[in-house]
């Protein structure tokens, strides 16, 4: 007979532990335990930081227990489900704790692998506790931030150039005008290579 839980409650415990420490939202009616379906969904899907964050987890004693929390985790992100998603492999020892406050605390006290994925890109597979997994998560966090504000600000400079462009050129004068205001001068004319000698 089975005992112990089934690797798709390690997630959620994850999960509840982070909500409990700020670093996520997480409404009870997605962190608690989904009942069994065929239809394949991620195992948690909770918000961090006004972002959608899944965690995919696979315990290390199932077959490729990386490349599937990882194909998961990856795949949410690639699908739109997510902004980030967590590939979490967690400790076999963890499959012989029987009681929800011994899970908590082998989590807590635990190795975990652990893998980011976002648009920003994704990292390798780290062995670390549970209590990095927030830096993690806000390093991730920066990186997006950034990414989105300096493509959304191309983005803006583009379309106003594209709009403008037009009706600048009809100006008259307005290269030399705006030269000016920049600062932009004309580069020298470039000298010939070699002066012609006097009688030829």
């Amino acid at each position: 007979m089975e005992t112990g839980f089934r690797e798709e409650v390690f997630n959620v415990v994850l999960a509840q532990i982070l909500e409990e420490h700020g670093v996520i939202s997480a409404p009870e009616r997605i962190i608690k335990a989904r009942p069994d379906t065929t239809r394949k969904m991620p195992d948690v899907l909770v918000v961090f930081r006004g972002l959608r964050l899944i965690i995919e987890g696979k315990v290390e004693d199932a077959p490729n227990a990386e490349e599937t929390a990882r194909h998961a985790a990856r795949q949410r992100v690639e699908e739109g489900l997510a902004h980030i998603g967590v590939a979490v492999v967690y400790p076999a020892s963890l499959r012989k704790i029987e009681t929800p406050s011994r899970l908590k605390r082998g989590l807590k006290e635990g190795e975990l692998k652990v893998a980011i994925y976002s648009e920003s890109g994704e990292s390798g597979f780290t062995a670390t506790n549970l209590a990095n997994i927030p830096n993690m998560l806000f390093q991730t966090f920066d990186q997006l931030v950034q990414e989105d504000v300096v493509k959304r600000a191309t983005e803006i400079l583009a379309e106003a150039v594209e709009k403008v462009a037009p009706g600048l050129a009809a100006v008259a004068g307005f290269p030399r005008a705006a030269a000016k205001i920049l600062g932009i001068r004309a580069l020298p004319t470039r000298k010939k290579s070699k002066e012609p000698e006097e009688g030829e």
